[in-house]
């Protein structure tokens, strides 16, 4: 089976719940980007030697908080030289809102991944 990494951002906790149990049921390497919005140096190696990546960080006010912002900033050698071109992306998304924002997040997802 191929190797999936779930890199995920949580502020309340709620989106650590939903990636531990995802990452447990595909036994996907689990990666939190901390407080400061940073990963370990060793996760960079294991994003890259995986076949998939999974991004998931809650909304707030329309779209990923810094945190996970910050991640990706860090990522743009890795999509500049297209390191990550040919492996598999996915990604999800939380909030108290009702509709509309999320979509947002999502979108800022997929600019990581194309």
């Amino acid at each position: 089976m191929a190797k999936v990494s779930l890199v995920y951002f949580s502020g309340y906790g709620h989106t650590k719940v939903l990636a531990e149990t995802f990452a447990a049921q595909i036994e996907a390497n689990l990666i939190e980007i901390n407080q400061d919005g940073d990963i370990q140096d060793q996760d960079w190696q294991t994003l890259d030697d995986s076949a998939a990546i999974v991004f998931a960080a809650p909304t707030y006010m329309a779209a990923a908080p810094w945190q996970f912002k910050k991640f990706a900033d860090a990522s743009s050698k890795k999509w500049f030289t297209r390191a990550w071109q040919d492996k598999i992306f996915g990604g999800f998304t939380n909030s108290a809102s009702l509709n509309g924002d999320k979509q947002v997040t999502l979108i800022q997802f997929q600019t990581l991944a194309s």
